[in-house]
């Protein structure tokens, strides 16, 4: 087999170029050979960041590249490493260093022996330090303690402490006894606060009443509140008196905002007013949009609806899309046509499908087409 040889130069703005198989890279090295994380750009790829290792091949002992997404849990374990590694080599590292760790961390208890070198090296951690402590708690009572914390060095929380606090809980009455602890601190709560407690709320009337004390703070509810209430939605009474509520205040829906409206609709009727509701606003639906319409379809002839408006908008349907209205055939020559509209759109079909086919199938011949279609695309 011919493997593509790798060329490598230096720029003259102090980066090796190092040309391969996938086009060109740039890398940047230090005298000791450790890498850094650098942009590439790839011409099939968008720009991301990653990490560039050196490693050598086993058979040919030649210099090569691994590349690692920056996201990636172990490599974030990794660049830990190497801050784990520059202390274990007598390098003292600063506060901010240490935070940068923190982020790097993806556990709680790996954090917690952080904390215990930043305390061994004789610095004194701060609020930043723990609120980066308390993203990573996984329960409440890991970030009370880490609240304990806090106050047994004698350091002031303030309101972005509760609102993570506030993240963490798992009901909406522990969601609520931060907002009183924020109370008797005497913090002003703001949006963020709000908008967590709404989304903690476990139905309608819980949510709604975050808005009335968002008016005793003076804080007027936005989009991403509204998008919240929404979610809460259990009748479409209340569909509606959210929808007037953002009109009195001015508040210019999105496509989020109807797709949510269109999901908490219980009828094709009132899911088709949703659509026409978008108009006005001049705002395209997109296919997310059309498959929660046809979802909403009672009736073959109202799903074959859908589908029309969709080649109006010159949307591709997708898999999901056909998925749906294999659902609402009401008999087999309507599966078979729904199939044929998939072979010629190039959708293959998924073990969704094929178990919708099995529940439409009645009859043994019916049952053998489902069969020898599922061996086809095995």
């Amino acid at each position: 087999m011919n493997h593509s040889k790798q060329n490598s130069n230096q720029a003259d703005d102090g980066w090796t170029v190092v040309q391969g198989r996938r086009g060109k890279r740039k890398v940047i090295k230090e005298k000791s050979g450790k890498d850094f994380y650098q942009p590439y750009q790839h011409e099939s790829r968008n720009p991301r960041r990653v990490k560039i290792e050196r490693c050598s091949s086993a058979r040919r002992n030649k210099p090569s590249l691994r590349y690692y997404p920056q996201n990636n849990r172990s490599d974030k374990i990794e660049r830990a490493r190497d801050f784990r590694r520059q202390i274990l080599a007598g390098e003292r590292l600063d506060l901010s260093a240490y935070c940068t760790v923190f982020r790097l961390i993806p556990d709680y208890y790996g954090s917690l022996d952080w904390l215990e070198q930043i305390e061994s090296d004789g610095l004194e951690p701060d609020l930043v330090v723990f609120s980066v402590l308390m993203n990573k708690a996984r329960t409440l009572d890991q970030a009370f303690d880490v609240l304990e914390m806090v106050k047994r060095r004698h350091i002031k929380p303030n309101l972005i402490t509760f609102n993570t606090l506030m993240n963490k809980a798992h009901t909406w009455n522990q969601a609520y006894d931060v907002l009183e602890m924020i109370k008797q601190h005497h913090i002003t709560p703001n949006m963020i606060t709000f908008s967590t407690l709404m989304s903690k709320a476990p139905a309608w009337n819980q949510a709604y009443d975050v808005l009335e004390i968002m008016k005793q703070y003076n804080i007027k509810p936005d989009l991403i509140t509204f998008h919240i209430l929404m979610n809460k939605i259990e009748t479409w009474d209340q569909a509606s008196k959210v929808f007037d509520m953002m009109k009195q205040r001015s508040i210019k829906p999105n496509l989020i905002t109807f797709n949510t409206l269109m999901k908490k609709t219980k009828t094709s009727d009132q899911a088709f007013d949703v659509l026409k509701m978008i108009k006005p606003y001049n705002i395209k639906p997109d296919l997310v949009t059309f498959s929660t319409l046809m979802s909403k379809a009672q009736t073959w002839n109202q799903a074959s609806k859908v589908l029309e408006i969709i080649k109006q908008h010159r949307i591709k349907p997708d898999l999901i899309t056909f998925n749906t209205l294999v659902k609402k055939a009401e008999t087999w020559k309507q599966v078979l046509k729904v199939l044929e509209m998939m072979k010629q759109r190039r959708v293959e079909p998924d073990w969704i499908t094929f178990e919708t086919l099995r529940k439409k199938a009645t009859t043994r011949s019916q049952r053998n087409q489902v069969t020898q279609l599922q061996r086809r695309y095995r």
